[in-house]
């Protein structure tokens, strides 16, 4: 009696049971082979590759690919300049090399025009009417040590003259240069000339300043082309030579005086 009333409930609500019961279960059952199926066999895969008799396959290439190459390393600086470029030295600028050889004493012509300029006597009557003087030797020397030198171009001096217990000074542009036709001169390499710094007029110590500047025309009158200057109190000379062309420079100090008819100096150092 019970196993029919089982059986009538089944058959009553059989809708429900397969509803509530049997389709989870199968639903379930369903997803597990579905997900089963997805799975490859890697194991059956790497065996056959393993296994394989075929040399040159892509898979074997590449196999051997990974197997034997070993990939570049690249090393990249970040934020690293690159190294500065090496200047060239700068090559230094040949100069004449001014020497002072020292003053002397010597008797000079005082030429009337300014063609003339002052001079070596040449010729008795030129040494009739010379006067005795003191001049500065200077020298365009050679290096010893091979260092290369130029010709001195356009050298002009400028005097200062001192009077050291009174304070005075008297200051000269242009000095004038022996057997110079200007108020400059040249100086070749090894060569010398010669600067006057003082002379003796009509018993009267003077130095003498170059006027030929300007192409002024000085044929009017003679010895127009220089103005000379007393230098009896003055007890030193500062005297600076410059060439106009490399602006190279020499300076001397001297103390100079007169001990009757002879000159006297000494190097102030």
């Amino acid at each position: 009696m019970l196993e029919y009333w089982a059986v009538k409930w089944l058959l009553d609500h059989y809708q429900w049971v397969v509803g509530t019961i049997l389709v989870p279960i199968a639903l379930i059952f369903l997803k597990k082979w579905a997900d089963s199926s997805k799975k490859p066999n890697n194991t059956r895969a790497t065996g056959d590759l393993q296994n394989s008799s075929v040399s040159n396959s892509a898979v074997s290439r590449a196999s051997e690919v990974n197997q034997n190459i070993n990939a570049p390393v690249f090393n990249v600086n970040v934020g690293q300049s690159a190294p500065p470029r090496s200047t060239p030295a700068k090559t230094e600028q040949a100069v004449p090399n001014l020497v002072n050889m020292g003053p002397k004493q010597k008797y000079v012509y005082v030429g009337r025009w300014p063609r003339e300029g002052i001079s070596d006597p040449r010729g008795e009557e030129q040494r009739e009417v010379a006067v005795p003087a003191l001049v500065l030797k200077i020298e365009n020397r050679i290096l010893s040590d091979d260092r290369e030198i130029v010709r001195a171009l356009n050298v002009i001096a400028k005097l200062k003259f001192r009077n050291k217990n009174e304070g005075a000074e008297h200051h000269i542009d242009y000095g004038v240069w022996l057997n110079s036709p200007c108020n400059s001169t040249d100086i070749g390499i090894g060569d010398t000339r010669e600067l006057l710094l003082m002379c003796a007029l009509d018993d009267r110590l003077v130095t003498l300043e170059d006027r030929r500047t300007d192409n002024r025309d000085f044929y009017e009158e003679p010895f127009s082309w220089l103005q000379d200057y007393a230098v009896d109190g003055y007890e030193s000379v500062e005297i600076t030579f410059i060439d106009q062309n490399t602006q190279a420079s020499l300076v001397v100090k001297l103390r100079v005086w007169r001990n009757g008819a002879n000159f006297c100096s000494t190097v102030i150092a």
